[in-house]
C-alpha cells in the first residue's frame, strides 16, 4: 500500500514538471517570436499627412508674415529711375514736372488713386511728412495717378489739402515703366536718380523713415 502511493505521488511530481516544462517553453516561445511586422500603408500615410502639415504651416507663415524690407517688384533697387515729363493736375504748383530736373536731391514718387482707400488714409501722412521735411528743399514728393479722370485730381487735393504737386500719367506710361502691379506703392530715388527703396503698401512712420534714410534724409 505504500509502495503504491509512493508511485502515485511520484506520477504527480513527473506530471507537475512536465507542465512547468512546458509553460516554460510556451514562454520562452512567445518572447522570442518575431515581431509583428509594422503596417508599411498605415505608416506611409502618417508621413505624408505630416509633410503636409509642414508645408501648410510654412505657406501660412510666408503669407502671413508682414515684410520688414522693401519690395523687390517693379523698378530694381540700385537702377536708375526712369525719366518721364508730367503734367500737374492739383495739390501744389503749376506746369509739369521733369524727374530729371530733380537731380541733386532726392525723390519720393507715390502712386494712387482716389478710389483707393489706402491711398486716401495715408495721404493726410504723406501731407505731413512732406510739409514737415520735404517743403523745406529736403525731398521732392511727386503723386502720380492715372487710374481716375483728370478733372477729378485738382478737386481731390483741395479736399485734403494736399500741398505737393499731384501729376497725372495719361495712358498709364509712367506707371508701366515702374511696373506698377499695386497701390498704393511709393519709390524713393536719391540725388543722382538711383531707386534705393520701394513699398508696395500703404506707407507707415516705420516704412517712411525707412525710405528716407535709404536716400539719405533721417527724420526722427
Amino acid at each position: 500500500m505504500v509502495q503504491k502511493l509512493d508511485k502515485d505521488q511520484q506520477g504527480q511530481q513527473l506530471a507537475r514538471a512536465e507542465r512547468q516544462e512546458y509553460k516554460t517553453e510556451l514562454v520562452e516561445h512567445v518572447t522570442n517570436r518575431p515581431g509583428r511586422p509594422p503596417n508599411r500603408r498605415r505608416t506611409i500615410t502618417m508621413i505624408v499627412f505630416a509633410i503636409i502639415a509642414v508645408l501648410a504651416g510654412l505657406v501660412g507663415l510666408f503669407t502671413l508674415l508682414p515684410s520688414s524690407t522693401p519690395s523687390s517688384a517693379g523698378v530694381q533697387v540700385g537702377t536708375v529711375a526712369p525719366a518721364f515729363v508730367l503734367p500737374i493736375y492739383g495739390g501744389g504748383g503749376s506746369g509739369s514736372v521733369d524727374l530729371r530736373a530733380l537731380r541733386g536731391r532726392p525723390v519720393v514718387l507715390n502712386f494712387w488713386s482716389e478710389s483707393c482707400i489706402p491711398c486716401r488714409t495715408e495721404m493726410p501722412f504723406l501731407e505731413r511728412t512732406y510739409t514737415q521735411y520735404g517743403a523745406h528743399a529736403q525731398f521732392a514728393l511727386l503723386g502720380i495717378d492715372q487710374a481716375d479722370p483728370k478733372e477729378d485730381i485738382s478737386p481731390f487735393g483741395k479736399a485734403y489739402v494736399i500741398t505737393y504737386p499731384l501729376l497725372f500719367d495719361p495712358g498709364g506710361t509712367v506707371n508701366t515703366a515702374y511696373v506698377v502691379t499695386a497701390i498704393p506703392t511709393t519709390y524713393f530715388i536719391d540725388s543722382t536718380g538711383i531707386v534705393r527703396s520701394v513699398f508696395v503698401t500703404q506707407l507707415s512712420p516705420k516704412t517712411m523713415r525707412k525710405g528716407l534714410a535709404s536716400v539719405g534724409i533721417v527724420i526722427p
